[in-house]
Formats: structure tokens, C-alpha cells, sequence
């Protein structure tokens, strides 16, 4: 009897991982939600740059520039002018929504440096759904495809 009753622990055990394991991977493959991400407020994405190479302390503080994406799917890119909020596709706004979790977690820029000493530093920073901040990346990215490619996605909807 007692040996019965501790394979069916067992048993409800295992089977109770098994399927906590195929929600967890079901949930990581579903579709994003667009309409429900949008009712979110604030900043999702915000890229900052800056100059690394040397000059003055007012030449550095005239270098910072920033671009972002809010969560109403807006891309916000500063000019001289205006500030220019236009719409994004829902195609790239899910791009980049995919881009930021999936780097946020497999911590997938963490090892990720280029050997260059001056030049433009960048600062990729995702706002969770709770607005928690997570730092993506923070370096350098000549060379690197997906961070040129979320900078890309956005600054494609400046006014030429």
C-alpha cells in the first residue's frame, strides 16, 4: 500500500511537470498580441547614442541622441525641427517587441563586445509590461546584425 501511494506521487509528480513544461513552451511560441500590447503606456524600446571618441564635455553632451518605440507603437525620432512620432507597422513594431524579450531573456548580448575605441556607443534599454527597465546592450555594434537592425527599424521612419 505504501508503495503504491508513492508511485502515484510519483506519477501525479511527473505528469504535473510535463505539462507545466508544455504551457511554458506554448506560451514562449504563442503570437503577440498587438492590440493588448498597445494598451500598455510608456517607452518599450529606447536606443541611446553617443559619441566615445574624444572631445569636449559640451561636444559629448551635443553627441547623446536617442530614438524610441512606445508601446502605442509609436517611433519616436528627434530632428531639428520637430519631434516626429510616426505609427509603426504592426510588422516592425512586433519585430522589435520579439527582439527585446528575446534578448532580455536569454541574456543574449551579455558576452557581446566589439575591440573599437572610438566611435558611437550605444545603450539598448527595454521596458518591461510593468515598466521595469532591462538593460539589453551597452557597446559598441558595428558589427552586429540584430542591433543594426532594431536601430534600422526605427530610424526607417524618419523624414528624409
Amino acid at each position: 500500500m505504501k508503495n503504491a501511494m508513492k508511485n502515484s506521487i510519483k506519477l501525479i509528480t511527473v505528469l504535473m511537470m510535463f505539462v507545466l513544461s508544455l504551457s511554458i513552451a506554448g506560451c514562449r511560441n504563442s503570437k503577440v498580441n498587438i492590440e493588448e500590447l498597445k494598451q500598455h503606456k510608456g517607452p518599450m524600446l529606447v536606443i541611446t547614442s553617443m559619441s566615445a571618441g574624444e572631445g569636449t564635455v559640451e561636444e559629448f553632451e551635443d553627441s547623446i541622441y536617442e530614438i524610441s518605440v512606445s508601446y502605442d507603437g509609436r517611433a519616436h525620432i528627434p530632428n531639428p525641427i520637430d519631434d516626429y512620432e510616426p505609427m509603426m507597422s504592426d510588422e516592425d513594431f512586433t519585430k522589435l517587441y520579439k527582439f527585446c524579450v528575446d534578448a532580455v531573456e536569454k541574456d543574449k548580448f551579455a558576452d557581446y563586445k566589439e575591440d573599437v575605441s572610438d566611435g558611437t556607443v550605444y545603450t539598448f534599454t527595454f521596458y518591461d509590461l510593468e515598466g521595469v527597465s532591462h538593460e539589453i546592450y551597452s557597446g559598441y555594434c558595428y558589427s552586429n546584425k540584430d542591433l543594426q537592425d532594431a536601430i534600422a527599424t526605427i530610424t526607417d521612419y524618419t523624414i528624409d
